[in-house]
């Protein structure tokens, strides 16, 4: 299996544990510039590459890019009404029915090398639930990096 493969199945249990969530990856380029590929398996290619090549600048574009920076699990309960995020990554989320987003960074090595992501369709506080299952998710997301950089 290759990794890839490995994080596309991840992120279907993670679906499949979190009826109606959508779930995703993104990780950074080597120099930590910009988001250099996001993985999004259940959603639409274009979804993904409206995220490739972000920078990585203190204005944060999206979650994403605002928990790789703060090293923190950063939550956006209601996408449409939260004005703490760019208009464009706004846009993007509610194109594609994501009401409710939260990323957490994946680490490699010691730093963050991109983000696990849930996302939902409808607006949603975080909740025990959600925090554990993302910890999981982000955990076994940074194993499976991991490994494949060692190799």
């Amino acid at each position: 299996m290759t990794d890839i493969e490995a994080l596309r199945k991840l992120c279907a249990h993670v679906e499949a544990l979190a009826p109606g969530a959508v779930a995703g990856l993104t990780m950074v380029n080597e120099g930590r510039s910009h988001i250099q590929q996001a993985l999004f398996p259940s959603l639409p290619p274009d979804f993904s590459l409206a995220l490739t090549d972000v920078p990585l600048v203190p204005s944060s574009f999206g979650s994403c890019v605002k928990a790789i920076a703060t090293g923190e699990t950063i939550t956006c309960p209601d996408v449409q009404n939260d004005r703490s995020f760019d208009e464009r990554w706004r846009q993007v989320c509610l194109a594609y029915g994501l009401k409710s987003v939260q990323s957490r960074p994946v680490h490699v090595g010691g730093e963050a090398r991109g983000t696990f992501v849930i996302a939902y369709r409808n607006p949603r506080p975080e909740n025990e639930w959600n925090v554990a299952l993302m910890k999981f998710a982000a955990d076994a997301a940074s194993q499976a990096l991991s490994e494949a950089q060692e190799r």
